[in-house]
């Protein structure tokens, strides 16, 4: 009997140990084709949405997250979200399982089964200064590297990094391996660019991210030997935007006489893989009308405002540098002092000098969120002393409210930053108006007021904006988890994001529709019409939004619309949203 009793108790120990560690997530998966995430942040469950979304078409996946956390409490975190009254994270057949552990270690990415793994997405580490993060991020790729079984894989490597002086060492260590995405430069971009084209935030929620239409790359061989011009119309579900070369070159919005070659991969929008297919090519191209002369307009000196504080501020001033002509202001709003700016524009030694050509910049010291601070602005110099400059908020021509770093340090999470971001937008757009009806009475023809454009970390927070009335926001890190699940689906789309959302190459625009049709001529066109009208100025139609409907409203007309062959009543008030160089 006392050795029966000794064998039920080293039997149910050993039981106990397992089940500990199935809790603490200590055991192995044996799994393939599935997604791996390593680390764990704000955007994770962001992350998670995009992926689930991605594989709803093949009946959901398997995504496995590796963090230095504990397991019970990422599960937690994971069940809050979809059991969430308030934008609930829907998995869709996808499966999560969570392991604890490092994520530098091979015997824990094992453990995991990153060998047998479809994508592999390694997340920054939000609690270190950036350039340790980077650091960190650099070894990550170097321990995934060194699996002899990645090579001849077909398995994409995604990479979350925080400074954009730190990409060229993943090249160093692992070039043609990683796809990097430095996330304070692409939400730096898409801050200015929404700023300056009121609008352009609904449009690109739209286009990044797998709700709706997104980017594809196809081979079709019927296609060969075709210009661009000539496959403008040969997708009924999608709108082609660009040619992938033999040699992995993208083009997008190439010359109308760019010839698909046998191999190219033409890239599209559409609701998904397997969604649209090439048509008979049986509508007319060749009885296009002319475009309408475009008025030369005379280039708008501007004056920017920027409130609160971002730690890569300084990358994103040399951006909005080569967008604005010479003579605009930009006016930072913070409350660091003056005479520390210069050497934090500096990360520490890290950049140079800033060289602006076009831009003066104009320091204010105050709170973004107290009203008097905003009621009137005063510049000071480098030393903060006032310089007798000052400037009303109704005299901005964009206005870019910042997730501020300044907060962060000292111990705001993204609920409270985006509470911070809500009051000084309703305190700037209530002085905004007020400021407006008092100038109107002496001058009527008066414009209004350009929007403020706010940016947002919380997903949880786009229910108040409406109650805001906020025009414009910019979801940063539920973009940049679209961009990370879009590249870690198909790593090409990395080229793809860097053009659209640099200054070199084809950007996202809002067009009038006089640009291409000159309606007391013509009004009555399909919308292929529009665009291969759009062609004639190099530009690439990919959807419209009707006079008085919202972008959210138009969604499915903004990004790859229906019926694209059918007639309709074109409007002055309505807009083609396109790709075009400038």
């Amino acid at each position: 009997m006392l050795i029966f009793a000794l064998m039920i108790g080293i039997i149910s120990d050993s039981i106990g140990e397992k089940v500990d560690d199935l809790k603490k997530g200590k055991s192995r998966i044996i799994e393939s084709n599935h997604t791996v995430m390593l680390g764990w942040n704000d955007k994770s469950l962001n992350i998670i949405q995009q992926i689930a979304l991605a594989n709803e078409s093949e009946g959901g996946g398997t995504i496995v997250v590796l963090a230095d956390e504990d397991k019970e409490e990422m599960e937690e975190k994971l069940e809050s979200a979809v059991k969430s009254k308030e934008n609930p994270l829907r998995l869709l057949g996808t499966d999560v399982i969570f392991r604890s552990g490092n994520p530098l270690l091979e015997c824990e990415l094992r453990r995991v089964s990153v060998n047998t793994a479809r994508s592999v997405v390694s997340l920054s580490s939000e609690q270190m200064d950036p350039d340790e993060a980077d650091a960190n991020q650099v070894r990550q790729v170097m321990a995934l590297k060194a699996f002899e079984e990645f090579k001849g894989r077909k398995c994409h490597v995604v990479v979350e990094v925080q400074d954009i002086d730190n990409e060229e060492l993943f090249t160093l260590v692992a070039p043609d391996f990683a796809e990097v995405i430095v996330t304070h430069d692409i939400i730096g971009r898409l801050m200015l660019q929404c700023a300056r084209c009121p609008g352009l935030a609904g449009v690109l929620e739209e286009l990044i991210g797998f709700e709706g239409s997104e980017f594809y790359f196809e081979e079709w061989p019927e296609l060969a030997g075709a210009t661009f011009y000539e496959i403008t119309c040969r997708f009924d579900d999608a709108v082609p935007i660009g040619i992938e070369a033999v040699d992995g070159t993208v083009y997008i919005n190439p010359e109308n006489d760019h010839k698909v070659e046998t191999g190219d991969k033409i890239l599209v929008l559409a609701e998904d893989n397997d969604s649209y297919e090439v048509n008979d090519g049986s509508y007319n191209i060749q009885d296009v009308v002319r475009v309408p002369e475009l008025l030369v307009e005379e280039k708008k000196i501007e004056r920017i405002l920027f409130c609160g504080w971002r730690r890569d501020l300084a990358d994103m001033i040399s951006q909005l540098d080569e967008y604005v002509e010479k003579g605009s202001e930009l006016w930072l709003f913070n409350l660091v002092p003056a005479a520390e700016r210069v050497e934090l524009l500096k990360d520490k030694g890290n950049k140079e000098d800033l060289n602006l050509r076009n831009l003066t910049i104009c320091n204010v010291v105050g709170n973004p969120i107290i009203r008097r601070d905003l009621t009137r602005m005063l510049a000071v110099d480098n030393q903060g002393c006032p310089t007798g400059e000052t400037v009303a908020l109704d005299q901005f021509d964009s206005i870019l409210i910042l997730a501020d770093a300044v907060a962060m340090e000292r111990g705001c999470n993204m609920m409270s930053c985006d509470s911070r971001s809500l009051s000084s937008l309703l305190i700037i757009q209530d002085i905004q108006q007020k400021l407006y009806e008092k100038r109107k009475k002496s001058n009527p023809s008066i414009e209004p007021p350009c929007y403020p454009v706010s940016e947002i970390l919380d997903s949880r927070t786009k229910s108040l904006l409406k109650v805001a009335n906020c025009k414009g926001y910019v979801m940063s890190n539920e973009i940049i988890s679209s961009v990370i699940a879009q590249v870690s689906e198909e790593k090409d789309i990395n080229k793809v994001l860097r053009e659209v959302l640099t200054a070199d190459g084809s950007e996202t625009y809002i067009r009038p529709i006089s640009r291409f049709v000159d309606l007391e001529k013509d009004n009555i066109m399909s919308f292929w019409d529009v665009a291969l009208r759009a062609r004639q100025r190099r530009e690439v139609a990919i959807g419209f939004k009707p006079e008085g409907i919202d972008f959210k409203a138009a969604a499915h007309l903004v990004i790859n619309p229906p019926d694209k062959d059918v007639l309709r009543q074109w409007r002055s008030g309505d807009k083609v949203i396109t790709f075009a160089l400038e």
